[in-house]
């Protein structure tokens, strides 16, 4: 882990942090079946603990890993972030917050929901920083229920990754200097203090492209989304690259093999990613589309009255 150790050399050289304790910390990763997982526990006090999850990184495994969550109940990182949380939590005195950012704010809140009643009465609060949502069969667990009232979840004004798949909790939203997909960066976000710059709603741009997404994957079976992912990643790996960077790097060399990994594949497969590819930019153009009647809808409404 190239950048952390400098951080955290700068970290405890700050009032704020020079007395916080790291401790238990694990990290997994596993291209073939894919998994990417880590965790830590900073310790404020004796008696008051953070439970970190990691979010997804530059790497392909951690990405495939993510899209398995839009057809699966549970992928390898959800169920490990349960057991590092009632392995390690559980010997924690006093009070302990879980959370994490992006990928890692989705495991903080299964962790939680999947602990047992006695770790789960010490939880002050589950944090989840813009992290996606789950399928479902989760939201209406008895395991969630019992923690709903703790999450606490925040969201950029351009959300993109803490509005997909679904949710049950209510957010609050954040002033960021980027926009987009950018403003999943949480060092973008405006801090006062101790305390977040909040907004009152949502950009235009983050309602529409979640009405987009929404539809897209709706328009998709689960096993559709399944088989979607699998040639996806299919077609990805043949490029050679391990990480989201790699497919940066000798671009006419990787697209030729993607294009020849993508000509392999059988009929049907090859039409489902057509397609699915296909649908999804047709259906962002209609949702901009109608974004841009009503905008002007709008604009001619005030200019009349």
């Amino acid at each position: 882990m190239p950048p952390y150790p400098e951080l955290l050399i700068k970290a405890a050289e700050t009032d704020r942090f020079r007395d916080v304790l790291l401790s238990c910390y694990v990290s997994r990763m596993d291209e073939t079946i894919p998994n990417q997982f880590a965790a830590v526990i900073f310790s404020l006090s004796t008696r008051e603990h953070y439970v970190a999850f990691r979010g997804t990184d530059d790497n392909l495994a951690g990405w495939k890993e993510d899209f398995l969550m839009s057809f699966k109940d549970a992928v390898l990182a959800q169920k490990q972030a349960a057991a590092y949380l009632s392995k390690y939590a559980a010997k924690l005195p006093g009070r302990i917050y879980v959370g994490g950012h992006s990928k890692g704010g989705n495991l903080a809140v299964f962790a939680a929901s999947h602990t047992t009643d006695r770790l789960r009465s010490k939880i002050a609060a589950i944090c989840n920083n813009d992290g996606p949502g789950f399928q479902t069969a989760l939201l209406k667990s008895d395991g969630y229920s019992k923690i709903e009232s703790r999450i606490r979840t925040v969201i950029p004004k351009s959300s993109v990754i803490g509005l997909l798949l679904e949710h049950g909790e209510d957010y609050k939203i954040v002033a960021s200097t980027e926009n987009g997909i950018l403003s999943h960066n949480p060092l973008t976000w405006g801090v006062i203090g101790a305390s977040f710059v909040h907004e009152k709603e949502l950009s235009k741009s983050s309602r529409k492209i979640n009405e987009a997404l929404r539809a897209w994957l709706s328009g998709l079976t689960l096993p559709e989304r399944e088989q979607f992912t699998e040639a996806l990643f299919d077609v990805i790996r043949a490029s050679g690259a391990q990480t989201l960077s790699d497919l940066t790097k000798e671009r006419l060399v990787i697209i030729d093999a993607m294009i020849k990994k993508y000509l392999s594949l059988d009929r049907e497969t090859r039409r489902l990613l057509r397609d699915t590819v296909i649908n999804f930019f047709s259906i962002r153009q209609k949702v901009l589309h109608a974004s841009i009647g009503e905008s002007i809808g709008t604009l001619l409404g005030k200019q009349t009255s």
